[in-house]
């Protein structure tokens, strides 16, 4: 699929920098240039990869057919790409700008013959332009797994080093592919944003149209580093092009390596399919932390209050036990003999996965699922909640808050228990620990009652505040660390308050 762009057209070709060019000199004026001069980089001139090589590289499509560029996966829920591929004009990607794509934009990932069924597909959901070159973050819907990520290189490459050039656009005999190319190059020289390269004997080509955005990297064993992003190219030896010169330029990733890490933050702790906690092992979210504890039992705790259980398996006196997500979507945590003793019932979703998202649940999602894109087929309910609880509502197991220096956990052995944040110290508890799955509600009574699972109402409950006579009140988990109810009407600063855990700092 070619991408849309203006070529040079026969003027330019033919002003003064030409014989710059043809010299292969890539300096900071001849690279500006090539900006104004040459096509938008769009498909690799060089040998069909082999199945599985350079997985990283994707095949983007934007408008359901309408213009067709390369990226490179960074890690499972993010690409890097080119800016033009987005702008009305590819010749100006300083039009794009963040968020949603304006058209539907999809990427084709680990896929080298587009005709198979490897790798993944997702679509962008948010681009991040960087403001002074032709490179975008994009964010997919959801995380693609069984792909290595290209590594991001942290310095730039020298004139005459040889680097690696992949893409999914024309060759120099097929105008639409739909395999996976790519062929070595040579750096001709950089300037504070941009790359610049030219074709390597016994190669007569770099890249042409389609391969927008593909990775130039350099092989380090089997690890590729990403160097830059294809953004402009003369396109000499592609299908259908009568230009000679082979130059091209890409947008430098190397100076720009801790940007793309900010910009690219995964905002849930993933475990793929496959995947496996052993003993001791902790997958690390946010906030939370699940780890498997080296007796057998599963645990989710908060990062500043470690003795707290959010949320557990229950299945200790296991030891060495470990946790699988299992590759039919089954996240099933087995002894260390292999028989399993717990598991999520969510088997029957092939290439299902295990995210600890930033909110604290717990999820399994199917294939194509995840946060922004639905399909949750198991949840923990170990959610986050505000820090004032109105009156009438109830806060379930596994249900936790946190103010500045606090936190508030109703944990799953049925104890309300308050955490400082600076060293995990046990501040206040209800010492109702004997009521595994139990829950407390701040009642429309003014009440604070704690109750076993399956009981409420004014039945059964192991704790109360007594502040019964206070219709309206409400509770607050303060900056300050303390615990308080507050009389309708009241608050921080306004007074009412008509109990409180004495905890504040």
């Amino acid at each position: 699929m070619r991408a849309e762009g203006r070529g040079p057209s026969a003027a330019r070709t033919r002003r003064g920098p030409r014989a710059v060019w043809i010299n292969g000199l890539l300096t900071a004026a001849v690279a500006g240039v090539l900006a104004l001069g040459a096509a938008p980089a769009h498909a690799v001139v060089g040998d069909p990869v082999a199945d599985g090589g350079y997985a990283f590289t994707a095949k983007l499509d934007i408008g359901d057919g309408k213009r067709g560029c390369s990226a490179a996966l960074i890690n499972p829920t993010h690409v890097v790409t080119a800016a033009g591929c987005f702008a009305a004009d590819p010749a100006d990607p300083s039009t794009v700008t963040a968020g949603k794509p304006k058209e539907k934009a999809v990427i084709t990932v680990g896929r080298t013959d587009l005709s198979g069924q490897a790798g993944g597909v997702a679509e962008v959901i948010e681009i991040k332009p960087r403001a002074d070159r032709d490179l975008v973050v994009a964010r997919l819907a959801h995380p693609v797994f069984g792909i290595t990520p290209v590594t991001l290189a942290t310095a730039a490459p020298a004139p005459g080093d040889t680097l690696r050039v992949a893409g999914y656009g024309r060759t120099g005999t097929e105008w639409a592919p739909t395999r996976l190319h790519s062929t070595a190059v040579t750096v001709t020289g950089a300037t504070a944003t941009t790359v610049g390269f030219a074709a390597k004997a016994p190669s007569t080509g770099t890249i042409c149209k389609g391969d927008t955005g593909g990775p130039l990297f350099r092989e380090n064993g089997s690890t590729a580093v990403l160097a830059g992003v294809h953004s402009r190219a003369w396109a000499g030896g592609c299908f259908g092009s009568t230009e000679a010169r082979t130059d091209a330029v890409d947008a430098r990733a190397d100076d720009i390596r801790q940007w793309i890490l900010d910009n690219s933050a995964v905002d849930q702790a993933l475990l793929g399919p496959g995947a496996r906690l052993t003993a001791g092992q902790t997958l690390a979210g946010r906030d939370l932390r699940l780890t498997m504890q080296p007796g057998g039992d599963l645990t989710l705790t908060h990062k500043n209050a470690p003795a707290g259980v959010i949320w557990a398996t229950g299945t200790g006196g296991n030891a060495g036990a470990y946790l699988e997500m299992q590759p039919d979507g089954n996240l099933v945590l087995s002894t260390a003999g292999g028989q399993p003793i717990w598991h999520s019932a969510t088997w029957g979703n092939p290439g299902g996965y295990l995210s600890l998202q930033d909110d604290g649940n717990l999820v399994v999602y199917k294939k194509d699922g995840g946060p922004l894109a639905g399909g949750s087929v198991w949840g923990s309910g170990s959610t986050r909640i505000g820090t004032t609880i109105g009156s009438g509502q109830p806060v379930w197991s596994g249900q936790w808050t946190e103010s500045a220096s606090s936190v508030l956990i109703m944990q799953r052995d049925g104890n309300v228990a308050l955490y400082r944040k600076s060293d995990g110290a046990h501040q206040w508890s209800t010492g109702t620990y004997a009521s595994p799955f139990g829950y407390f509600v701040m009642q429309s009574d003014g009440n604070l009652v704690v109750y076993p699972a399956g009981q409420g109402g004014g039945v059964g409950a192991v704790w109360a505040s007594g502040t019964f006579w206070s219709p309206g009140a409400f509770l607050k988990l303060q900056d300050d660390g303390n615990l308080v109810i507050y009389g309708k009407g009241g608050g921080e600063g306004v007074g009412g308050a008509i109990w409180a855990t004495g905890t504040h700092a």
